[in-house]
């Protein structure tokens, strides 16, 4: 079987980059070594590093997930062009009935997909607080209910991350039952107190999904949800578009919790990729301009973010280092979903890998060894 080779600064498991050359063979990492071949098949003087993975993504290029599932298919296809090799689709607030409907069909796209690998899905809705809904339908909101939820909103064996408010009655029954079935419960869109969310810790909630934004105001006297997911030892998701977050709170998140605590999200709906207009995200009209995206009473609604963009943003307003932007981009996020071969550049790993020129823009990028994207191409 004919290899692959690259070749040039590489983000290794450890932490490091170093200058290597890369060996990809049968859709994996054959071997590493260092030193630099220029004549690779690919070389780059940027950074050689693990594909990225978006564990929030409603849409994009003009797809709606929760309205179409079958578009995950579509948007597969164009991920890789801002270095993506992994993502989890996200169905928004929906009405009860359709979720198991919504499973089937996205399980079908997956499976047909070409590009990107869909690594499960994440539910985000519908047991929200009535007070950080954000741009979800307050119509589709329900009681917590543990049969409904396993028997009707997490059918199937798909499902791999759930976003609820941890302070609802119920949750925390909620929250272990989810858990025993090995899904990742992530707590957002939520009013909770300190305590209400420490509680929802102990439980077993696992990520904190887009840490600060439609969650409780951070404050001296009830720091909320906010400051117990800084405290934690789990992981939490960050918008870092330069709207959703101002850099100063990017900063001390970064300090607060580390590469190995920050997952880089999206947050992205079906404008991301597209010229500024009217898109639709979940039903609701959402109006995009360069800027972003917002509904029309000014509430934010997801972003048009790419991860690319996403990590380049991150250096610039945290201080991080390009090897902890990448981290937070592709190992942390593999990690959360207990995918060992995912997320770092290592012999044995699967060849998910994307190749950044100096300016950390896409170069290339290859997803199970075969090459996807590349500039020119």
């Amino acid at each position: 079987m004919s290899s692959l080779l690259l070749s040039g600064p590489t983000l290794l498991a450890d932490g490091l980059i170093r200058p290597m050359t890369v060996t990809v063979r049968d859709g994996r990492i054959a071997d590493l070594r260092p030193g630099l071949n220029p004549a690779a098949d690919l070389t780059t003087e940027g950074v050689i590093a693990p594909g990225f993975i978006d564990l929030q993504l409603n849409g994009g290029y003009g797809c709606d997930f929760s309205v179409d599932p079958s578009t995950i298919a579509h948007v597969a296809t164009r991920l890789p062009a801002t270095g993506v090799t992994g993502f989890v689709p996200t169905c928004i607030t929906s009405p009860i009935e359709s979720y198991t409907g919504w499973l089937e069909a996205a399980d079908e796209a997956a499976r047909v997909g070409q590009g990107a690998a869909a690594l499960g899905f994440h539910l985000e809705g519908v047991y929200f607080s009535p007070h950080k809904m954000g741009a979800h339908n307050p119509v589709y909101m329900r009681p917590v209910d543990v049969d409904e939820i396993l028997t009707r909103y997490v059918a199937g064996p798909s499902v791999r991350i759930v976003t609820l408010a941890p302070e609802l009655p119920g949750a925390l029954e909620a929250i272990r039952a989810l858990k025993a079935r090995g899904i990742i419960v992530s707590m957002g869109h939520s009013n909770a107190t300190f305590a209400e969310a420490q509680a929802a810790i102990e439980a077993g909630v696992g990520w904190g999904t887009h840490l600060f934004n439609a969650m409780r105001d951070l404050k001296h006297r009830e720091p909320g949800i906010a400051a117990a997911l800084l405290l934690s030892d789990i992981p939490v998701g960050l918008i870092v578009d330069g709207v959703h977050l101002h850099p100063a709170i990017v900063q001390m998140a970064y300090r607060l919790k580390g590469a190995s605590r920050i997952t880089l999200v999206t947050d992205a709906m079906a404008a991301m990729g597209m010229p500024a207009g009217v898109f639709n995200l979940g039903g609701y009209a959402v109006i995009v301009d360069e800027q972003g995206a917002h509904l029309e009473s000014g509430t934010i609604a997801g972003s048009i973010l790419t991860m690319d963009g996403a990590v380049r943003t991150l250096i610039a307003q945290s201080g991080c280092t390009v090897a902890e932007a990448l981290t937070m981009a592709a190992r942390t996020p593999a990690d959360l979903l207990g995918l060992p071969n995912k997320g770092r550049i290592a012999q044995g790993a699967d060849a998910d890998i994307v190749v950044l020129d100096p300016s950390l823009h896409v170069q290339a990028t290859l997803a199970r060894g075969e090459l996807l994207f590349a500039t020119g191409r």
